[in-house]
């Protein structure tokens, strides 16, 4: 029998999550939110009691002003979020959540918890661990090349 190289494997268990995550969010209906989008709606979720500017998205993204000012107008249209006025200083943009981008949040908090729950099934801590581990040393094999 066939046994493929590391790599055709490695690759193929990438695809298989890829199909499913991708399935399990259209489920969710979060497809639109799978991406920086997704990043953005939990990130102004977990820091609901403070202001968050555009900048603080750059920053956080990692991302430049420009592809944040597409982001956020993709947002809006989608009508995830609303750019209004700092109570603290009106010179700023503050990105808030909409009604809409809260219960997406709700959405996306579900998905993770399913996506978790069927990966981990059956696998214990050790080889959890393990995995951990192996990511790691590839992640720093990968950062070497950049």
């Amino acid at each position: 029998m066939y046994r493929k190289d590391p790599f055709s494997q490695f690759r193929d268990f990438i695809n298989l999550i890829e199909n499913r995550v991708h399935a399990l969010a259209e489920s969710y209906d979060i497809e639109k939110l799978a991406g920086p989008q997704g990043r953005v709606v939990m990130y102004l979720r977990d820091n609901s009691d403070k202001e968050i500017y555009i900048k603080d998205i750059e920053k956080r993204l990692k991302i430049s002003k420009s592809v944040a000012s597409n982001l956020i107008k993709r947002m809006e249209k989608n009508g995830f979020i609303q750019v209004v006025p700092s109570k603290e200083d009106k010179r700023y943009k503050q990105v808030v959540l909409t009604e809409l981008g809260k219960t997406k949040t709700q959405n996306i908090q579900d998905f993770h918890d399913e996506m978790h729950k069927q990966i981990l099934a059956g696998v214990n801590r050790e080889d959890l661990e393990a995995s951990f581990r192996v990511f790691a040393r590839i992640s720093k094999n990968l950062e070497k090349k950049e």
